[in-house]
């Protein structure tokens, strides 16, 4: 048995399904508003059920503003912070927090452009203090961690590894003349330092290319035993060398090199 449906009972339902969609998107829509608090704040962006949310500018009644996206009363995305005093971060942000790429700065000269997670520096970055002094690598919780390049105020590179901020085992340093020196750091304290030179005295070959050798024995000339060794143009090290009459027989090979950072959008 077929069941007839009256042309006008489609085309009214149909309407209603229209109109609940239509409330639906308006219900879900931000939309602008401008809102004067009791402790002098300002807000003038969009909304969503009573709370900050899509696009909008806050300035607080002591000066800070933040112009950029929320989401359910927090800043949420891409926005920018600016203190009375002048400081001012531009990123990515995530439930209120810095996360993700930013770019902070701070008084003339300096700033910190790389990776946030939870608020805090974490990942690669780069810092620049005074627009001389540069360290590029990597930080955890805003501390120097791992590997990572200084470029002092004399010229001097370093290139090494750090631990809770402070230099901590080998590194390599170019002074602007071109010549390299291997140095031994504990806890930023520099222990010893031995300028990375050929030793016919003592040969080391890594992979075809001549290295030098400090170790506790060397044979006819050639390395021979456990020690400690540097590529002749400061590219790598290696601070568990095992060396077998000049080759290199086993250890590990740290590859020492100047991080590329992905840029912000905001510069």
């Amino acid at each position: 048995m077929r069941i007839l449906r009256s042309p006008c009972l489609s085309i009214g339902l149909l309407a209603l399904a229209l109109l609940a969609m239509n409330l639906a998107v308006a219900q879900a829509a931000p939309t602008q508003h401008e809102r004067f608090y009791a402790n002098g704040d300002h807000y003038i962006g969009t909304m969503q059920d009573g709370m900050r949310h899509g696009r909008g500018r806050y300035e607080w009644a002591h000066g800070t503003v933040y112009e950029g996206e929320y989401q359910q009363d927090m800043p949420h995305g891409r926005g920018v912070y600016t203190w009375p005093n002048g400081d001012q971060y531009s990123g990515e942000f995530a439930q209120g927090v810095r996360h993700g790429k930013g770019r902070y700065t701070w008084g003339p000269g300096n700033y910190y452009e790389g990776q946030y997670r939870f608020g805090e520096r974490t990942g690669v970055g780069q810092r620049i203090r005074n627009g001389r002094n540069v360290y590029e690598g990597n930080f955890v919780s805003g501390m120097r961690q791992g590997e990572g390049m200084q470029v002092e105020d004399s010229g001097d590179v370093f290139r090494g590894w750090y631990e809770d901020g402070l230099r901590h085992g080998l590194g390599v340093r170019k002074s602007p003349g071109g010549s390299f020196w291997l140095e031994e750091w504990e806890d930023g304290n520099l222990l010893r330092t031995w300028r990375i030179e050929r030793n016919a005295r003592c040969s080391l070959y890594v992979e075809g290319t001549e290295w030098m050798f400090l170790g506790n024995r060397c044979i006819d000339g050639l390395a021979h035993g456990a020690g400690i060794a540097a590529a002749l143009d400061g590219s790598r090290l290696s601070n568990d060398t095992h060396a077998v009459l000049g080759r290199f027989s086993q250890g590990s090979l740290r590859i020492l090199y100047a991080r590329e950072l992905e840029r912000t959008d905001e510069q």
